[in-house]
Formats: structure tokens, sequence, C-alpha cells
């Protein structure tokens, strides 16, 4: 049987502890075209301002109040404040480049999706071997298709190895940051980074 099953698209997130979305990159592999892109999240409704009074054990307190909200009106009601705790997604900076087929060559390596789907039922611990730090404040997630038989597979990416120990995901994506990214002139100061301030040079 051939060992060799190549994904056709995969996907990186980085996820904040909110669970919001913070980037995404996603690699095409038979169009040939690696992309990334930045998000930001607002409330969805505008803020209204104002100054708003509340009773607390007898004493009546005034305060500013900033929030994202809209006025609900009511025949048999007073007017009343509905706040908003939705966010929308706002992408503010984009980037894609169709990449050549030697480029396409050299990249392949990192994707044999059965190397990757021996990872499929494992969960990551810090006592596991080989274990040496996690990211901070936000976590990854890796997602890959394929044209084989191999279902989606999603992987966590929330911490590192070390070199012996290394999961596939973290490979490829350290491969496409340095690669793609680390010297890119367009992406800095928004794209990703491998180097002086991650685990690994």
């Amino acid at each position: 049987m051939n060992d060799i099953a190549y994904f056709t698209k995969v996907q990186f997130e980085t996820v904040t502890r909110f669970g919001q979305v913070e980037d995404r990159m996603i690699l095409n592999i038979p169009q040939r075209e690696l992309s990334f892109q930045v998000f930001r999240w607002k409330k969805q409704m505008p803020a209204i301002s104002g100054y708003t009074t509340e009773d607390f054990h007898g004493h009546v307190y005034s305060f500013n109040k900033n929030i994202p909200a809209r006025v609900v009106r009511n025949g048999k009601t007073k007017k009343s404040l509905l706040e908003s705790e939705q966010y929308e997604e706002q992408v503010v900076f984009s980037y894609g480049v169709r990449l050549t087929e030697e480029q396409i060559e050299d990249l392949l390596p990192y994707c044999n999706a059965k190397e990757f789907d021996t990872y499929r039922n494992k969960k990551m611990s810090m006592s596991d071997e080989g274990y040496v730090g996690y990211r901070d404040e936000v976590t990854m997630r890796f997602c890959g298709i394929t044209d084989s038989y191999i279902p989606l597979l999603e992987l966590s990416m929330s911490y590192f190895y070390d070199e012996e120990h290394e999961w596939p995901s973290e490979r490829l994506y350290r491969y496409l940051v340095q690669t793609y990214f680390n010297e890119n002139k367009k992406t800095k100061g928004w794209g990703p980074t491998y180097g002086a301030f991650s685990l690994f040079c």
C-alpha cells in the first residue's frame, strides 16, 4: 500500500482564550495558493453613552455607561437597554501568494496526511515525552483534508515538543512561517514569526 497521501488543503488558526479566531493561514496545494488573514472582533451594536443610576442597599449611585446596546421601547413598559454580547469578525489584514511548482515540491514532504493521521486520537499533555512548553494566551488548531479515504483531520497545537517528538502539524507550520513570512516585508507586523521570540529558530 502506498504510504503517501498528500493533503489537498490545510488550515491553521490562532485562537484567543475567548474562543475568537485571531488569524488564519490556508494552504491550497492543487491551486498552489498560500493565504493569511488577521481578524479583529467588535460588538455588532453601536455604543450608547449616558448616565445611569442603581440602588445598592439603600444608596443610589450614578455613573457613566458606554455599552454596545440599543434602546427597546414597549407600549406597556418604559424604555430599556438591550445590551449586545455578540461580536462580528472583521478582516484587518489579508495576504496571499501563488506558489511555484518547485515550491510545492519542496513542501510536499511536510504534507503526508498518513503521517498526521497517526495523531488523530492523541491528546496533547504536559506529561508527554518531549514536552518543552506551551503557547501563552492563545492556542492553535490544525485542520487538513485530502482527496483520499482519510477523513477530515483536526489537531490541537497548544504545546511545543522537542525535535524528536514534534507533531507533524507544528513541523509544517514552522516550515511555512520560516519560508514565506519571517523575512516577508509585506507581512511585517502582521504575519506569524518563528525566531527570536519562539522556541525554535
